[in-house]
């Protein structure tokens, strides 16, 4: 579904970011994006939306180019790592339904749509909050749902479960579990990578460092310490099968 070819991208200080990145990411699977800070997780899920300039990455098909991008945005659901950045209407319902309407739903429908989210999320008691008036775990929550309601075929998720309690960490989890849909995961949680990724792509330094399963790649202490990272907290009490 995403395909990259020889994608590179550097900001104005000339250091490459992204450096001759090439992988595709077929439709249904879950995949990780593992990486030590600077590695280029966050610039990579942008630049897969159009939102940087790069070139060499299609989405079924479509290059990511100006003339694609509504299509593309379309397909691809994406929770930023800054909720802050994603909540901007007065009201979490307001936020849920924002992307529905434009979309072209009514709002009655947007509105269902919206509800059926919330309850998944539970956060169905955050509905007529304002949004400057919670919590960052609970804007998190919401954050997820807006994208959610939208339907995508795909979902970038940039740590989904930052600011998150234990609680909605794992509600999140089950629902990305359940989600048929193409998932693509960039996080420092790497338990979490665990709990719903089949495969893990490594970056560091801006360039795929190994791509496979995701037991073996976040079970080699000697490649996550290479890059800078370490094994999974709950990696021991897994055993060396893996939990994915």
């Amino acid at each position: 579904m995403i395909r990259l070819e020889h994608v590179s991208f550097e900001y104005e200080s000339g250091c490459p970011v992204l450096d001759d990145l090439s992988f595709e990411i077929q439709e249904g699977e879950a995949v990780g994006l593992v990486g030590a800070n600077g590695a280029g997780k966050s610039t990579l899920l942008r630049a897969m939306l159009g939102l940087l300039p790069c070139a060499g990455i299609t989405v079924d098909d479509l290059p990511v180019v100006r003339e694609n991008l509504s299509r593309i945005r379309k397909k691809l659901g994406y929770v930023l790592q800054n909720s802050d950045n994603q909540m901007f209407m007065p009201t979490v319902f307001e936020d849920i339904i924002f992307g529905p309407v434009n979309y072209g739903l009514s709002r009655q429908e947007a509105a269902q749509k919206a509800g059926e989210v919330m309850e998944q999320l539970g956060i169905q008691h955050l509905k007529d909050r304002y949004n400057h008036k919670i919590s960052g775990g609970e804007k998190r929550m919401a954050a997820i749902g807006a994208v959610l309601s939208m339907d995508p075929e795909a979902l970038l998720l940039d740590e989904p479960c930052s600011a998150l309690d234990p609680c909605n960490r794992r509600r999140v989890i089950d629902l990305l579990n359940s989600l048929p849909v193409t998932k693509l995961v960039a996080s420092h949680d790497l338990d979490m990578i665990l709990d719903t990724c089949s495969r893990v792509i490594l970056l560091s330094e801006g360039k795929v460092k190994a791509d496979g399963p995701a037991y073996e790649i976040l079970g080699s202490r000697k490649l996550m310490e290479d890059n800078h990272l370490e094994l999974p907290l709950g990696w021991q009490s897994r055993g060396r099968t893996g939990n994915c």
